[in-house]
């Protein structure tokens, strides 16, 4: 049994050191604040299976910049928390995933136009304009869910209600949840449960 067990544990360490490998980490200015934002995600990495969530194997930390997810996935310098960093990262992942089913993004956006006809834009409340508002529906229920997967169901809606930016997408995929699955189910979106 214990060799079972350490055997198990071997091929843990393998999976999540080669997972690490597979990714090309790197910081911007070779700064303070972004080398210990590149050692947080390569633990984050080696403490996590997050394989079914990468979809670009290239991320820069910079600091001072807002998080994106192209042409290069980037993060930035402004939490060291590890959930915090985990969220960022899984979020900028899932924009490239989103982006691999443009006539799945297409149809769900049209989906929510029919149910959500004024979404907020340009402030805190929406994203920079009404089209990436209805996107971050999809991205933030997808972010959602994977963090439900990993860090349990309350953990994740705590993050959420806890977000200070797109808060009435957060909002709408707390409390339509249900409606958002069945519409990103529908549109090819099967990632998440």
């Amino acid at each position: 049994m214990k060799g079972i067990i350490l055997f198990i544990l071997i091929l843990t360490a393998i999976t999540a050191s080669s997972q690490v490998a597979q990714i090309d980490i790197s910081s911007k200015n070779e700064s303070e604040r972004e080398e210990k934002v590149v050692t947080l995600l390569k633990e984050i990495l080696l403490e996590n299976d997050l394989s079914q969530w990468r979809f670009t194997d290239k991320v820069i930390i910079e600091e001072r910049v807002i998080p994106h997810s192209h042409p290069t996935l980037t993060l930035n310098t402004s939490s060291f928390d590890k959930k915090d960093i985990l969220d960022t990262y899984l979020h900028e992942q899932l924009h490239w995933y989103v982006d691999r089913n443009q006539s799945g993004e297409n149809a769900a956006i049209e989906e929510f136009k029919l149910r959500y006809k004024n979404v907020p834009f340009g402030n805190r409340a929406g994203a920079r304009d009404e089209y990436s508002t209805y996107l971050h529906l999809i991205v933030c229920f997808l972010e959602y869910r994977s963090l439900a997967q990993l860090l349990g169901e309350e953990e994740s809606k705590q993050m959420m209600w806890n977000q200070t930016h797109y808060t009435w997408v957060y909002n709408k995929i707390i409390e339509d949840s249900s409606y958002i699955r069945k519409v990103l189910k529908n549109s090819g979106f099967d990632l998440v449960e």
